[in-house]
């Protein structure tokens, strides 16, 4: 043989190595990807082929992420890493809500689900508090949607065994809401909001709801809350909620209006006069009115604004965000009395004469 036939034969057999290097590259290429193919497959299926309901609570304002987090420690994903994958290959609308879904469900129906149009697994049970509500108020509104006594909704909200756990737990809860005097100690301290329920759900459980849902709203103004001060002394959070949940239901929605009311009072403690508010009267003596009698006004309550200075022993209803931080930026005047008029308008005057003429003029009741 040739020498030049040596040379073609050597190409030859490096040529035939190259090729199959190449082919084990792409075999072993195609094996990775059929692999990771396998692999997102599996981690997107069902967690369990068993029947088993887990309730799921999807917050308002849940991004894609947040919501991949909750149903992670509701043990509902097979692979978190092939269910961001998922998120990002594909677009849902999720909807906030309670869901009930199950544990043999993959990862495409529970997305589907929580787009909230399919309301078999949609919690249908819910309950609504509104700001200015009270624990009556409340315990009535639970009792209606659950069958829960309502009776039995106050005892537990009044058991000191019970409340001593939730102050360990709540840092806004002290032990200023078990005062002698006060009628509810968690009055003002359920945050205003709708809630979900589901058949699981009992009395502490809600309790915990809401109670939660008021540590998400304070939380934020913590700082403020904890260094907001009448005078030269610093209010208590017990203090600041009683005053702030005393606007609340004197003021208009107004915010402005809102913020002049919370200086009004604020001007009254600091000059040692008694708050004089109807409003505290009331709900000593647990009825909502207008016009209030000498009578009712004699009635002694530790609630009772007229017979007490200083704020009364405890907040005397729910108070939403908005009303916290007006009382946090109360405006400053030299108002010490207003009147609401019946169209909801607040006039405000300096001195006694002046709101004698304001209230003679433009009485409605």
């Amino acid at each position: 043989m040739i020498q030049g036939e040596d040379s073609i034969m050597e190409k030859i057999k490096k040529l035939n190595v190259k090729i199959k290097i190449a082919m084990g590259c792409v075999i072993v290429l195609l094996i990775l990807v059929l692999g990771s193919f396998a692999f997102y497959h599996n981690g997107i299926k069902a967690v369990s082929s068993k029947d088993k309901e887990v309730i799921v609570t999807i917050p308002k304002g849940s991004s894609g992420s947040n919501i991949l987090e909750i149903l992670n420690k509701k043990d509902l994903l097979k692979s978190p890493m092939c269910a961001k994958i998922y998120l990002k290959l594909n677009s849902y609308d999720f909807k906030s809500n309670v869901y009930i879904l199950n544990k043999n469900m993959d990862l495409e129906e529970i997305m589907i689900i929580l787009e909230g149009n399919d309301k078999e697994h949609i919690s249908n049970t819910k309950i609504t508090v509104l700001d200015g509500q009270t624990i009556p108020e409340y315990a009535k509104i639970i009792a209606k949607q659950t069958g829960i006594d309502e009776n039995k909704i106050l005892e537990k909200w009044t058991d000191q065994a019970y409340l001593k756990k939730l102050i360990k737990k709540y840092w806004f809860l002290t032990d200023d809401i078990l005062t002698d005097g006060i009628y509810y100690p968690l009055e003002g301290y359920f945050a205003p909001e709708t809630y979900f329920l589901t058949q699981e759900d009992n009395i502490e459980s809600i309790t915990k709801m809401m109670l939660d849902q008021m540590e998400k709203h304070l939380q934020k103004y913590k700082t403020h809350i904890e260094s907001f001060k009448v005078g030269n002394q610093t209010l208590s959070i017990h203090q600041f909620m009683t005053l702030s949940s005393i606007v609340q239901r004197e003021s208009p929605t107004n915010s402005q209006d809102q913020q002049l009311i919370a200086g009004v009072l604020i001007n009254r403690l600091n000059k040692q006069m008694p708050l004089q508010c109807d409003v505290t009267v009331n709900y000593g003596n647990q009825v909502v009115k207008i016009a209030v009698t000498h009578n009712d006004l004699s009635n002694d309550t530790k609630y009772n604004t007229y017979l007490y200075k200083g704020l009364p022993v405890g907040p005397i209803s729910a108070v939403s965000t908005e009303m916290i931080q007006s009382v946090l930026n109360y405006k400053e005047s030299e108002y010490y009395y207003f009147f609401a008029t019946q169209d909801g308008k607040v006039l405000f005057a300096k001195t006694y004469e002046e709101h004698q003429a304001n209230v003679k003029s433009n009485k409605w009741y």
